[in-house]
């Protein structure tokens, strides 16, 4: 990310995926488990609520000690991505999520979801809502977030198909592609956590 976008991104201050902290701590946290629970999103440390940039105090072990703590405070496991940036001379350290396939994630016995620029503790109703959501959806159903259709080997999918025709005796007509859409494989044009594993380059 370069300066420009990341000068774009305070300006427009925090949203349903963004949030400002002048330091890691357990809102961080807190954050990080509610944009899991969501559409995911990214905390930058180092900036404060009234956009200013302030920088965060760090050193060559913080942002992998923030990793762990949040690690060891999160059920499931959460494990974020992290950047750190400079700009006019402040670091500011980007901890990004993805949303999380089997919901829902707490921290310290806690469930929170994002709602618009704060997050927003979940009721014991909403927290069995996620749930019942999850056991009707497996992990390798969700889409992938980190992955596009061009991550795939289609030689793969014609040798998968060719299996299929071999043990069925049946001709399969489609192409690799709308093959995995008739079957769900690939989810509104989103490669799927399984497609990948199945069919990576």
């Amino acid at each position: 990310m370069n300066n420009e976008t990341l000068q774009h991104i305070i300006s427009q201050g925090e949203d349903e995926k963004t949030e400002f902290k002048t330091s890691f701590n357990k809102e961080v946290i807190e954050t990080i488990v509610a944009f899991a629970n969501k559409r995911g999103g990214s905390v930058y440390i180092g900036v404060s609520k009234t956009d200013k940039i302030v920088g965060a105090k760090t050193n060559n072990e913080s942002v992998q000690n923030w990793i762990n703590e949040i690690k060891s405070k999160t059920t499931p496991t959460l494990i974020p991505d992290s950047d750190i940036m400079d700009i006019d001379d402040k670091t500011i350290v980007r901890l990004q999520i993805a949303e999380y396939p089997i919901k829902p994630v707490a921290t310290q016995g806690k469930y929170y979801k994002r709602v618009h620029n704060s997050n927003h503790l979940l009721s014991t109703d909403e927290i069995a809502d996620e749930h019942l959501k999850a056991i009707n959806t497996s992990w390798d159903y969700y889409p992938s977030p980190y992955h596009t259709i061009d991550d795939i080997e289609l030689h793969k999918v014609e040798s998968f198909i060719a299996q299929i025709e071999r043990k069925t005796e049946n001709k399969i007509t489609l192409n690799p592609i709308d093959f995995l859409k008739k079957f769900e494989i690939i989810r509104k044009d989103q490669l799927t956590l399984g497609a990948y594993l199945l069919f990576a380059k």
